[in-house]
């Protein structure tokens, strides 16, 4: 009797006083396989097992506040098929406002990087030798003010500031100590799409990142999508740069990729090439033996809009440093996708 007095009482509440709540999210998962020889050592045993390949989920809504003005918000964690523990927010998640003049957020937001670019990184998988990981570690998550504008013409403006105090893990809040040097970090994206082209580009500052030096990574990207067919292409410049979990302290880095596929029906065969030169320390003195190359080959096949299925083999070969050889990776994968 008291659930049926709740469920009339909401379906009496005006429309307008119910704000809007979506569920959303993505499972993936699959099986890999992979084997690495490392300099002169034998090749090590192969190791398999189910994997998850960044499986999602996520609340978000929004509040008409009147005259074109929206309230936002999104709380997005990860979450495994693989029995290992995620936690709440680890993914987007903020409060902000949109309208007529873009949308302003605050939260745990990605950089440009991570949100809008990475495109030739068509794949799905655990292992970097199945995809272009190592290519893609500039794409990160911090705690941000982030503006995004509205499309002009095709062209859009994307900016992003993560204060000093949350890129430092030293600062002691009970007592107000932090170190001398500024950790700000400032985001910066550009990007243009038209009739299946597109151009982006990424800049990001950030201060102090190496010692007392400041780091900067660049990244620029472009391509073609429609009509069956894909090709992405992606260069990318680091230097002194914190990235996800990697710090290139004092060097230069630079890498290329490209991506190629074409839809075949319910099929998409695709292949990636991503080559990574020789980085450089902070004299610009050449690391002998520092470059990779990957080949990342497979295929899609839609079972639906949300459902798909995937296959890969990947080969990644790095250099170890001067003296020591290569790590020469081999990996397959099979996985399935489902989104809703």
């Amino acid at each position: 009797m008291k659930k049926t007095l709740i469920a009339l009482t909401l379906a009496t509440l005006p429309v307008a006083a119910m704000a809007e709540v979506v569920l959303y999210g993505q499972i993936k998962a699959g099986y890999e396989v992979n084997s690495t020889k490392a300099g002169d050592s034998d090749r090590s045993p192969y190791q398999n097992g189910i994997v998850d390949f960044g499986s999602r989920l996520g609340f978000k809504g929004k509040e008409d506040l009147g005259n074109g003005l929206n309230a936002m918000w999104q709380v997005e964690q990860k979450v495994t098929v693989d029995g290992k523990e995620r936690g709440c927010g680890t993914r987007d998640s903020f409060i902000g406002l949109e309208g007529g003049f873009g949308k302003v957020r605050a939260g745990y937001l990605s950089n440009y990087q991570n949100s809008d670019m990475q495109i030739p990184d068509a794949w799905e998988y655990s292992s970097d030798a199945l995809g272009l990981g190592k290519y893609t570690r500039t794409g990160v998550r911090r705690a941000a003010i982030r503006y995004d504008s509205p499309s002009f013409a095709g062209f859009t403006f994307t900016g992003a500031y993560s204060p000093s105090d949350n890129n430092n893990d030293s600062v002691d809040s009970r007592t107000t100590t932090r170190p001398d040097e500024s950790r700000d970090v400032y985001n910066l994206g550009l990007g243009y799409e038209n009739s299946g082209f597109f151009g982006k580009y990424a800049y990001e500052y950030q201060k102090n990142s190496s010692g007392t030096y400041n780091g900067q990574v660049h990244n620029l990207e472009a391509g073609y999508d429609a009509n069956n067919l894909f090709i992405a292409g992606g260069y990318q410049y680091t230097r002194n740069a914190l990235q996800g979990t990697h710090a290139d302290v004092g060097a230069r880095s630079q890498e290329a990729v490209i991506t190629a596929g074409y839809h075949f029906g319910n099929v998409f065969p695709k292949i990636s090439y991503a080559h990574g030169w020789d980085v450089k320390d902070q004299s610009g003195t050449k690391l002998a033996n520092t470059k990779y190359d990957q080949i990342v080959l497979g295929a899609d096949y839609d079972f639906s809009k949300r459902t798909t299925a995937m296959v890969s083999a990947g080969w990644l070969r790095e250099g170890l440093g001067e003296g020591n050889g290569k790590a020469k990776t081999t990996a397959f994968g099979v996985g399935m996708k489902h989104k809703f």
